[in-house]
This record gives C-alpha cells, structure tokens and sequence, in this order.
C-alpha cells in the first residue's frame, strides 16, 4: 500500500506521522479511560494513548480501521450513510461515546501539531463498506 505507516525510527516518534483517523483508531483502542476529561498539559498523555493504541493495532489493522473510518466519515458527512455503513461502524466502535471522545482528542492533537505529508496522503486513502442489512418488513 502507498504511504504506508512508519514511524520515525530515531529517536521518538513524531506524532505529526498519525493523521486524524488514524489518531482516532489508536486513541479507541487505547488505555484511554473512557471518562477522560483533557486538562492543560495532558497532551504528551495523550500522544502516549494514541502510540499506544497503534502499536496495539498494528500497522495492517490501524490502516484498514482507518480506511473504513474515513470512508464512513465522508458517508456521513454528505449523508449518504445506509444501515449497513452504520452496522459496520458500530461493529468496529462499539462504543460511541469512547469514539466521540477519541474524535475530540484526536482533532485536538491534530489542531495543536498538524501531520506530515506522508499522513495526509494516507488519509486520502478511503474505503467503503459493501455489506447490506436486510430489513424485515412487517406484513
């Protein structure tokens, strides 16, 4: 896959090589406790959750969530979301108020340090789920 995810290998890793969904996969998948609140200088906590999260996932996984994520996102956002668009989303954050919650402290992360140009072309790397979900009508 193109612009596949490395992070820096000397030294630390540089939170800029995560974009916004990939941020947000890692943050759910994190130790981050559900009821978080953030406070004025918890963002190297933060970041720690988000490489916590990626190293968890791995690589392969945090790239396909993230895929799906952004493609789902897109969805919504021109409201062209179906119910099976949404099952899948539930079936991958099943967890809503943890998924909001990661989208906040992911877009905070973003405003506060940006992406390299290797993310940001990653995340113009979408996909769109095909399943369908078959609604019994009553008759």
């Amino acid at each position: 896959m193109p612009g596949t995810l490395t992070l820096a290998q000397t030294g630390e890793p540089s939170i800029r090589d995560l974009n916004l969904c990939e941020r947000i996969a890692a943050l759910y998948a994190s130790d981050m406790p559900s009821s978080f609140k953030y406070r004025k200088g918890d963002d190297a906590k933060v970041c720690a959750w988000m490489f916590q999260g990626a190293a968890r996932l791995g690589a392969e996984e945090l790239h396909r969530t993230t895929a799906y994520t952004g493609g789902y996102l897109l969805l919504r956002l021109r409201e062209q979301n179906t119910p099976g668009h949404d099952a899948a989303h539930l079936a991958r954050f099943p967890d809503q108020e943890r998924f909001q919650l990661a989208q906040d402290e992911a877009a905070m992360v973003t405003f506060r340090h940006g992406a390299s140009a290797e993310a940001i072309e990653r995340s113009r790397h979408v996909m769109f789920e095909t399943a369908r979900v078959d609604v019994a009508v009553a008759a």
